[in-house]
């Protein structure tokens, strides 16, 4: 068992505890008795932070992996940043044509931008694939800059560009589920 999921397990075991031990003193005193009242605001007090807890529990079992998938994302996307700021420098030492730089210019401009991009919980997996994708599109815009492989490419690379910026999107639209909350 991981130590997430330990310190989790004994976090929840705590406030069953509590609520069972203020349970426990709401059942000795009377309904009528003054101190039941007080007895079972705090049992509900405890019962609430309970609830409470239990609502995170997906999301702190998640850290890590998310917390992974934040250190891939971004240094992925740095490290393309880079490559695409050496490809834009290889234009003019290797005396190549301008045009390359409106290839190559929002190619640059995309990576910059993907480096700021946050990885929350729900979407970790999906920027991860989108970090990975990012090397493929990368290395095939090195490839046609540098002539190795034919400028026809491109059309692959604006394709890989679109399935990399679907999977980093923010997806703020509400689905059918998401509406009915």
């Amino acid at each position: 068992m991981g130590n997430t999921e330990q310190q989790v397990e004994e976090q929840l075991a705590q406030l069953q505890q509590k609520v069972g031990a203020r349970r426990a003193e709401v059942l000795k005193h009377d309904i009528d008795d003054d101190q039941f009242a007080v007895e079972y605001a705090r049992l509900v007090n405890v019962t609430s932070k309970l609830v409470e807890f239990e609502k995170t529990i997906p999301e702190r079992l998640a850290e890590p992996e998310r917390k992974r998938s934040e250190r891939i994302v971004t240094w992925s996307w740095r490290g393309e940043a880079a490559v695409g700021a050496a490809l834009i420098a290889l234009v003019f030492i290797l005396d190549h044509s301008l045009w390359w730089l409106v290839l190559l210019v929002p190619h640059f401009a995309g990576t910059v931008a993907g480096c700021f991009q946050k990885v929350d919980v729900e979407q970790h997996r999906d920027r991860r694939f989108g970090a990975v994708g990012l090397h493929v599109v990368a290395l095939l815009m090195a490839l046609i800059s540098l002539s190795v492989i034919s400028r026809w490419f491109i059309i692959a690379a604006a394709i890989g560009w679109m399935l990399v910026g679907g999977s980093t999107a923010d997806s703020t639209d509400t689905g059918p589920k998401e509406a009915r909350r």
